[in-house]
């Protein structure tokens, strides 16, 4: 099964952001793959804000490992980041500025889409 991986959930909100890279790391591990995981709304901060404080999972860093083992694409939503005054701020990891249109390619090239959010 193909996944296209939708994150809206704060990286500093409830346990939707560290569930979609749980969700993803197992897909992998079961022999599925991800196509793409968009990053939107409150989800994009995660990838541009500066280290998680002490005691404090990284999913930047464990979303750059990830990605660069599997090779897909992480994409922040740019009108997300824009909206909250994050457009131009340095990535962390290999996260790259994307639209919903990209988003939408990569659903249709899926057999399934999941959405984790608080």
């Amino acid at each position: 099964m193909v996944f296209s991986i939708l994150v809206t959930a704060s990286p500093r909100g409830g346990p939707g952001a560290a569930a979609a890279l749980r969700f993803a790391r197992a897909a992998l591990a079961s022999g599925h793959q991800v196509r793409q995981v968009f990053f939107h709304g409150d989800g994009a901060v995660a990838l541009v804000a500066a280290a998680p404080t002490a005691g404090e999972p990284d999913l930047a860093a464990g979303w750059a490992g990830l990605a660069a083992r599997h090779g897909f694409p992480l994409l922040a939503c740019e009108t997300a980041l824009a909206r909250r005054g994050l457009d131009g701020a340095p990535a962390r990891g290999p996260v790259r500025p994307g639209t919903l249109g990209q988003f939408m390619v990569a659903v249709g090239e899926s057999g399934r889409v999941m959405q984790f959010r608080d």
